[in-house]
């Protein structure tokens, strides 16, 4: 497979495959900043949810983050994730929890423009943070949307079901 250097023939391509093959399609990925920048929208007091295409197959989310954003600690509703690095410096931790429930960091990893993680349920939880002090955008690539997951929320010591939302969704 050749380089993927637009926006809609990634899209094209993960329409037309099965979703084992989106590891080495993400791999693939050198999509230039500007492909996103109409998806792009920011908030200063929390990191934004941007869709850029959501099937029943497939999700495709531009997330936008200030300086310091951070998600909570969380799964993903039991679908696999892929985070690609657009710009900026993203620190992605790991989490497990022992038998005693107490989370643990397992890991942890920084991202930067062209890096790609990837995670699932079965390898436990995570949270990202931008590092840097400028703006930071990643792209979440979900087999099947997500509309809940169970976040750590810290004032109960506990996971909570959160419905999950999108700050824009531009077709």
């Amino acid at each position: 497979m050749g380089t993927i250097n637009s926006l809609p023939e990634f899209i094209e391509k993960l329409d037309e495959s099965e979703a084992n093959s989106f590891p080495r399609i993400i791999k693939s990925l050198a999509i230039p900043n500007s492909d996103f920048e109409k998806y792009a929208t920011w908030k200063e007091d929390r990191y934004t949810r941007n869709c850029i295409v959501r099937t029943e197959t497939f999700e495709l989310i531009l997330l936008c983050w200030n300086i310091k954003q951070e998600t909570p600690i969380h799964e993903h509703g039991g679908q696999k994730c892929w985070v690609y690095q657009i710009d900026g410096e993203v620190e992605e931790k790991r989490y497990q929890s022992d038998e005693s429930d107490n989370l643990n960091v397992t890991s942890s990893m920084k991202l930067t423009a062209g890096s790609v993680t990837y995670m699932d349920d079965s390898m436990g939880y995570h949270t990202l943070t931008n590092l840097e002090n400028k703006r930071a955008m990643t792209l979440h690539i979900y087999v099947k949307p997500i509309d809940s997951c169970e976040v750590f929320c810290n004032k109960a010591e506990a996971f909570i079901t959160k419905d999950l939302e999108y700050d824009s969704f531009k077709k």
